[in-house]
């Protein structure tokens, strides 16, 4: 694995900008020369080798697109309801704690976690039959989309910028905090060995007026809502988190939870394929379970804003509504086949949908004009997160092994950018720490480009060459498996026909085996400029540091004089930076694992 050097990330610019011939996506017009901004890294050469990422086996696909009959069992315990409690609890610490949930960047999470959406079972796993793990991206006919942080960030409310999740604090206050929490569960448990169910942990605090409440509160929240580790049961291992939240500050959550889903989607991706070994009869017994407990209803979401023909009739919102509100208890709209529905879905798709003005709500300001923006310390939150949303990079989540690579050059339409070839990036996934290190390295580069709401992006002629390989190249494929493909005697239902030749039989097969799991070692992390309250600061000696992403004002700038260097330390990796005398090193605490969950459907 090549390790990113320092020069490389001193070098490291998000956007270029050059002349190239363009041509629309959609439509049949003639190639404009023009000035472009292109999301790096891109390929030089249209001759350079295509990555082999687009395999297709012919045995990943069921002949027909009806997800019920299919051997498969999927249950979601991380695509929660609310309960009337738990709005009720909302209710009584809303007017005391909402100041801290907005300082946090929790406050749009907490409030979309009062809304319902009724799962489409079938647009789910459709769109898992297009999810191709080997760039995290869906691989459609007409082109390549993925759910991105900004998604997380506008669909879901999560921060972008933050502490990681991997931090625990060293304060007095924060280990008092945790102590507390801990105590309170020993004392609900009694003397017996078990896990406390999340009802009780809500009966035991809600309006107790405990002075951790809040702390309870949030990782109830946690456990249910953003990570649910244990099926049902409360989950100790959040409980740094939460006390880190209740004091108002921010941690990246977005990260971490588009993670989780990306594992679980290359998970559900796995198990359709493993799904069609049993299609004859002697299988009909045989049945391929999966338990997914990310939030995927976010990818249900982000399907409902981008695909018009499976879009629900919308709520209509109030200006400080979040956006989940549009679908709150909405009835989805059901199609006789969603495979082909995808697979039709190229013009009307909507790129850009968080880029349009909805009933009341206006869209984000910087939205509204083309411009290029100095990247200082002065750069305002709303566009360091849109910097990181536009930049390739490793996302760590919670759990040991959960890193995922994001590629957003890869969809660069979805940011109103023009598109390019999208080159090769090489991984940064050893541990945790050096993972971490990746998602929040300095953006550099004296200015970030700022597309117009209003802009329509295209395509350049050499990507649409390379997008008319890569496409020939899979409908070989298709056809080729159709041909060899035995079709099973088991009878299938009348109402939904088995498409031969249809372009929805482009299909991305999986790699053989599960994402690898990685080492887990003790986190090394390091901030600097923490607020009293967050933390102390330790008496170990040294000059490193590893900030918070956009943690106040100390923002992902370039910091004068950066340099990575990497140490035989047991597999941790310092980042160091030249420090004021102010800023001091924090030795961060590895928090502890939780014991393995008991599995459950739901």
């Amino acid at each position: 694995m090549v390790e990113p050097t320092g020069n490389e990330i001193e070098n490291e610019t998000i956007v270029e900008e050059r002349e190239e011939l363009m041509v629309s996506p959609f439509a049949n017009g003639k190639p404009c020369l023009r000035t472009a901004h292109f999301l790096k890294p891109t390929l030089s050469s249209i001759h350079e080798p295509i990555p082999d990422l687009f395999p297709l086996s012919p045995s990943s696909l069921h002949d027909s697109f009806c997800p019920e009959q299919w051997p498969l069992k999927v249950s979601f315990t991380g695509w929660s309801n609310p309960k009337k409690a738990w709005v009720f609890w909302i209710d009584i610490l809303r007017p005391v704690y909402q100041p801290i949930w907005e300082k946090a960047g929790i406050f749009e999470a907490i409030m979309s976690s009062t809304y319902s959406t009724k799962r489409y079972y079938n647009l789910v796993i459709g769109l898992a039959e297009k999810w191709n793990p080997g760039t995290n991206t869906f691989i459609f006919p007409w082109g390549e989309t993925t759910i991105s942080l900004e998604n997380v960030l506008i669909l879901g409310g999560y921060s972008v910028v933050g502490f990681p999740v991997t931090f625990s604090g060293d304060s007095q206050e924060l280990r008092e905090a945790q102590d507390k929490l801990v105590t309170e569960h020993k004392n609900i448990r009694g003397d017996t060995w078990r896990k406390i169910f999340l009802t009780e942990w809500m009966d035991y605090f809600i309006g107790s007026g405990r002075d951790i409440e809040h702390e309870a509160f949030l990782s109830w929240w946690f456990t249910r809502f953003v990570f649910q580790d244990s099926v049902g049961f409360i989950c100790k291992s959040v409980f740094p988190i939460a006390c880190l939240l209740a004091r108002g500050q921010v941690v990246a959550l977005g990260p971490a939870v588009l993670a989780s889903i990306y594992r679980d989607l290359t998970l559900l991706k796995e198990t359709i394929a493993d799904s069609t070994k049993y299609k004859n009869d002697e299988f009909d017994d045989c049945v391929s379970k999966v338990t997914l407990c990310s939030p995927m209803k976010l990818v249900q979401l982000w399907a409902w804003e981008r695909f018009p023909a499976l879009q629900p009739k919308p709520n209509v919102i109030q200006e400080f509504d979040p956006r989940s509100a549009r679908w709150n208890s909405v009835k989805f709209v059901k199609v006789e086949n969603v495979r082909m529905v995808l697979d039709s879905a190229g013009d009307p798709f909507g790129w850009r949908p968080y880029a349009k003005v909805v009933n009341n709500r206006q869209c984000l300001e910087f939205y509204e004009k083309e411009e290029w923006v100095s990247i200082d310390r002065n750069l305002i939150k709303e566009l360091v997160s849109f910097a990181i949303c536009l930049r390739p990079s490793e996302l760590v989540g919670l759990g040991p092994g959960c890193i995922q690579q994001y590629l957003p050059h890869r969809v660069t339409m979805q940011f109103g950018i023009d598109q390019d070839v999208p080159s090769h990036v090489a991984r940064s996934n050893k541990s945790r720490e050096i993972a971490w290190n990746n998602y929040l390295r300095p953006i550099n580069g004296g200015k970030l480009y700022i597309p117009s709401r209003f802009f329509g992006s295209d395509l350049t002629v050499r990507y649409l060459e390379w997008w008319k390989m890569v496409s020939m190249l899979v409908q070989q494929d298709v056809i080729k498996g159709i041909v060899q493909r035995k079709r099973s005697s088991r009878k299938r239902p009348r109402q939904i026909p088995w498409v031969k030749a249809k372009k929805g039989e482009n299909e991305v097969s999986i790699p053989p085996g599960f994402l690898p799991k990685l080492i887990t070692v003790k986190p090394e992390l390091f901030i600097d400029e923490l607020e009293p309250e967050a933390c102390e600061v330790s008496k170990q000696k040294g000059n490193v540091t590893t900030r918070p992403v956009g943690h106040d004002n100390c923002f992902l700038v370039k910091a004068q004089g950066h340099s990575s260097s990497t140490a035989d330390t047991g597999g941790s990796v310092k980042m160091e930076f030249s420090m004021t005398p102010a800023q001091k090193a924090i030795d961060i605490k590895d928090q502890s694992e939780e014991s393995k969950s008991e599995e459950r459907s739901n």
